[in-house]
Formats: C-alpha cells, structure tokens, sequence
C-alpha cells in the first residue's frame, strides 16, 4: 500500500473540519432561509476517523531515506504557562534545493504553509539563507528554523518540509507536553486531536508483536471494548470521540491490558 501524499491528506479534511463544525455547534449560522444540509451521524464518524488516520500515518508520508530529529532547545514560562522551542534537523534530505514550512496544527481547518524558501545546512539544521527573496526572508532572514510553542497536555502539532519540485518530503510530529502512563515494559498515551479532546487518538507502545490486546474506556456510563491487534514494531493505535451525549465536559478512563502489562491513564475532556 502506498503511503499518503501531501494531496491525500489535505483531501480528507474538508470533509472532517465541515462535519466537526456542524457536530460541535461551531459553525457559522447560515442565511435567513437557507436551507444547509446536515451530515448524519454515520458521515461525522467517517470524517473523523479518516482524520485520524491522516494522523497516524503523518510521518509515514516521508519520502523513504530521509529523517527528521526533533529537538528541544528551550523550555521556560509565561504567564504560568509553558513555552518550548525546537529545532529540526535532517539526514538523508537533498540539500540543492528549497522547502516549504507546512503546519496542521489542532485549532485549524487545514494544513496552511508558513513560509517558503528554506534551506538545509551541512549539519542538517533548517534556516532561511541570508541572500534569500522568499517569503522567509519576512521572518527569519539568514536565521535557523525554530518551532516555539504553547502547547496543551497530549496536544500534537504536526510539520511537514516540501521541495518546490515535490519530490522531497519531510512529515514529522511532536507532542511537548505528553500525557502517557507505563506499565513495566508498555506504554499508553493519548494525543489530541481537537482543542476540547473532541477527537483523540491513543498510542500504545512496548507490547507483543500480533498480540490481541482488551482496550476498554469509560466516558460517564458509556463504555467501549475493543480488541485492537498490535503491530510488527510493538504499537499499536486507536482512535476516541470522548464526548458523552448530555454532558459538555467528563473524563475518560483508558485501560489496556495484554499478557505482561496493563497500562492505564484517564483525560478530561471539554474544558480548554
């Protein structure tokens, strides 16, 4: 199976961010007398979960040779609230020729492109080159690429670099504040996907290749069973919609449990 393109990613998403809008009353009021028509229950849960997947496969979206190494430069706090910067850099990656900055962060409808005209150094670090006339040379003339935020608990923000040609790619994620638990050798974790955890996804990591794990949650009295199988490298994934029907926040409780491990977290869902 091939891996998804830059095009098969953004194509899903129209579809997802209409169907969440209307699904969490978010979206503008239409017209006086127009007439909008209201995707079923059954078409918002295909978004949804097409708009995880996207997720899941993000860095896999990679051309093959080629890899990111995110990495912490900064940490500190304002307004009693963290700030982290990183810096990316590369290996495998042509370095005769320009890239693309693309983000798809959680509180947007879609992947945007922030500038165009980046370069890579010989030590594979990002930056904008001194003499550029692209739309870095706005921002960062001449500077490294540093990637600054503020991030919520679990929430992910996902980057992809781009040739101008197309033919180089670059998708690479990071979560600066994980929300994951351990249990001996496994792990589970749960990413946000949404700014109130309307979708989610959760990881599991460190688990018996082919196994069939029991995955159970509770959101209130609603209950989910699941049996997902683990992957050749030990992971496996799933995707939540935490939201109860009646309640405008709660928390959910997530247990895995396998032969040698049970790991177990919960997250609250519906406050900012």
């Amino acid at each position: 199976m091939r891996n998804p393109t830059v095009l098969s990613i953004l194509s899903i998403l129209a579809v997802f961010f209409l169907a969440f809008a209307v699904a969490t009353g978010q979206g503008q009021s239409s017209p006086q007398g127009a007439q909008t028509a209201q995707p079923t229950d059954e078409q918002i849960q295909t978004a949804l979960s097409k708009t995880a997947a996207a997720t899941i496969s993000w860095e896999k979206a990679t051309t093959p040779g080629i890899k990111a190494e995110v990495q912490l430069q900064k940490k500190e706090q304002a307004d009693g609230k963290p700030v982290m910067q990183y810096r990316i850099k590369l290996s495998g990656a042509p370095r005769n020729k320009l890239y693309s900055l693309v983000a798809w962060p959680i509180t947007i409808s879609e992947p945007v492109t922030m500038m165009e005209g980046l370069a890579i150094a010989a030590d594979g670090t990002v930056g904008c080159p001194p003499d550029s006339t692209k739309s870095c040379a706005q921002r960062m003339k001449g500077a490294e690429l540093k990637l600054t935020y503020t991030p919520g608990i679990g929430e992910i923000f996902r980057h992809a670099l781009v040739s101008e040609d197309r033919q180089s790619r670059i998708f690479f994620s990071i979560v600066p504040a994980p929300m994951i638990e351990n249990d001996k050798s496994c792990s589970v974790e749960v990413i946000r996907l949404s700014p109130r955890f309307e979708l989610a996804v959760i990881r599991g990591k460190g688990f018996t290749p082919g196994e069939l794990l029991s995955f159970h949650t509770q959101s209130y009295q609603e209950v989910n069973d699941k049996q997902p199988k683990v992957d050749s490298s030990g992971d496996f994934w799933a995707v939540l919609t935490p939201f109860v029907k009646g309640h405008t926040m709660g928390t959910t409780q997530v247990t895995v449990k396998s032969r040698n491990c049970a790991p177990q977290l919960s997250f609250e869902w519906g406050s900012e």
